[in-house]
């Protein structure tokens, strides 16, 4: 249990492994998009996400996939690398942990097809962003 625990402490102090988990929950979203959906027609009409759409359009998915991987990754590396010794580390880890978390969900929305899933989707997004705001907010105003 020990080494367990250890373990886990060296992932979450581990700001460059941390936005991993975002990036693969970002390929599972799509993935189970594009399984679930049975169509692109189905994309096209029903999918939340407009730059997906836009993707899906124009056929670019694979490299809109890729850029979006990389860029999640890049800025997660780079807010927790400046949030490092920050008292608000444990807050930005947990906002990539939400966000990770809203992606996969996002994903199986296609299997359960629930009005009420997917606005519990849409409300851990909007929760996420006010964490976010909320948290720079406090730090802008606790250094003046």
């Amino acid at each position: 249990m020990r080494q367990i625990l250890q373990s886990l402490r060296s992932i979450y102090h581990n700001y460059r492994l941390i936005p991993l988990f975002l990036c693969i929950a970002v390929i599972i979203d799509y993935s189970l998009t594009f399984y679930f959906a049975g169509s692109i027609g189905n994309i096209l009409e029903h999918e939340f996400s407009p730059t997906l759409v836009f993707a899906v359009k124009n056929d670019i998915v694979l490299p809109y996939l890729a850029f979006t991987v990389i860029f999640y990754y890049l800025m997660g590396y780079t807010i927790l690398k400046f949030l490092e010794n920050e008292d608000i580390y444990p807050i930005g880890v947990f906002v990539i942990l939400l966000m990770s978390i809203t992606h996969v969900m996002g994903g199986l929305s296609w299997f359960i097809l629930e009005e009420t899933y997917s606005n519990m989707i849409f409300m851990l997004s909007l929760t996420s962003i006010i964490i976010a705001i909320s948290v720079f907010g406090y730090e802008v105003l606790k250094r003046k």
